[in-house]
């Protein structure tokens, strides 16, 4: 099968499983980023140039996140792992699948930019935040999936684990000898597959904060770093990365293969680990709950660990707005808080399914629905009060005005509580 074929077969299984037309996501939250800017321009350009930024950069975020997934973390990886077909077209077909998403959430972010076409004199702002929105997608749909093939290719050739241990040495962590054996008791070593992440998160990260730091150009300041330059350099680095990326594409049948063997193996095994400290004071509260919410609390941990590299990365976002205290928060708090609630309610739905949750198997057990329902709220609002409440207490309270902040944390509080009732 050529690439051109699996692309076709490809995008008809798409267009088949769709519910809704391909423009309709990108179109409505387009149009939403366009009202909150338009709202935001009332307070000036410097305002809505920030709401547009802290949107763009929401939506990119969540485009970054999802390159794995359009790559080898799918239902049918398995699948293509076991058919007759080559590496290149496999590469290829989850390239086209990347540079759709990045497409789509390219264009949400050209209609949020119709406040400043509008405005008299506005065309030069509309085209700097183009720009910037370009460069954002080339890092969509170019650069990060040639770093996430790269992460796989990594684990594929087994230097995955060599270079967490590198990273860990790097740390300052003492490491272990690979000439002497482990004691029994001992916690089995992380998994190589930890890099899967860890490569296209870091890359991700640095994208993101190169954007930020020519951020200042958008309303014409001078940032530390001249903006051409900067997004010339994202936008090249991507296309040399993929580049790089396309010629080793051979392996892509066996990164399926093995990716798909990874994930089935994070799975079955289970790792009992001691509750955190956080987890038993939570645990002691909760009464006849704690017991269920230590399974949740385990296997969240070990099934889904983005949930606290997420949360950490909130944690960070809101505990910096507090300390620099810039001269207009809004759309920064708003972001920030509004998309761990969202994330929120992500994480309810994981919390009820599989491998969480085994609804036959529970309903067996001497714990009552009551019981399960309240664990799972628990580990939700322990979730949002560490990485989230108290930060954004801390950051409201920063500001000369922290009225929006605390209402911003009270109204997501309320959805994390409706999120856990959902979770029964």
């Amino acid at each position: 099968m050529t690439s051109r074929e699996l692309i076709q077969w490809s995008r008809l299984h798409e267009r088949r499983a769709r519910t809704l037309p391909a423009l309709t996501i990108p179109a409505v939250s387009g149009g939403l980023l366009a009202a909150w800017v338009w709202w935001r321009s009332s307070a000036g350009a410097v305002a809505a140039s920030h709401a547009w930024l802290a949107g763009a950069i929401v939506a990119y975020a969540v485009a970054f996140l999802r390159v794995p997934f359009h790559i080898y973390w799918r239902a049918d990886a398995p699948l293509l792992a076991q058919l007759p077909i080559e590496g290149r077209p496999l590469f290829d077909a989850a390239l086209a699948r990347c540079l759709r998403a990045a497409e789509a959430t390219t264009l949400a972010a050209a209609i949020g930019l119709a406040p400043f076409a509008l405005e008299p004199g506005g065309m030069e702002l509309a085209f700097r935040h183009a720009m910037v929105a370009g460069a954002l997608g080339i890092a969509a749909g170019l650069l990060l999936p040639a770093v996430t093939f790269g992460a796989a290719a990594l684990v594929v050739a087994g230097g995955g684990e060599r270079a967490l241990q590198a990273a860990t040495a790097l740390a300052g962590a003492p490491t272990r000898a690979a000439s002497k054996p482990a004691p029994a008791s001992a916690q089995p070593p992380s998994s190589p597959s930890a890099i899967l992440g860890a490569l296209p998160g870091f890359a991700a990260t640095v994208v993101i904060v190169a954007v930020l730091v020519v951020a200042p150009w958008l309303v014409g300041s001078a940032p530390a770093v001249p903006a051409p330059i900067v997004l010339a350099a994202i936008a090249g680095a991507g296309v040399v990365a993929i580049a790089a990326a396309r010629a080793g594409a051979g392996v892509m049948g066996r990164i399926l293969r093995d990716v798909s063997a990874l994930d089935r193996q994070r799975l079955a095994t289970l790792e009992i680990k001691p509750p955190t400290p956080i987890e038993t004071a939570i645990a002691r509260l909760i009464g006849e709950a704690s017991l269920p919410y230590g399974k949740d609390a385990r296997l969240m941990r070990r099934r889904f660990p983005m949930a606290f590299a997420l949360g950490a990365l909130v944690w960070s976002v809101l505990v910096v707005i507090g300390l620099v205290q810039p001269d207009d928060p809004t759309p920064w708090l708003t972001v920030a808080i509004g998309g761990a609630a969202t994330y929120g309610l992500v994480l309810a739905g994981r919390l009820r399914r599989p491998p969480i949750e085994l609804v036959r198997l529970s309903a067996t057990l001497p714990l009552t629905a009551r019981a399960r329902a309240r664990a799972k709220l628990a580990w939700l609002l322990g979730w949002w009060s560490i990485f989230v409440g108290a930060p954004a207490v801390f950051a409201a309270l920063r500001q000369s005005d922290p009225t929006v902040g605390l209402a911003l944390t009270g109204a997501a509080t309320i959805a994390i509580i409706v999120a856990g009732a959902l979770a029964r």
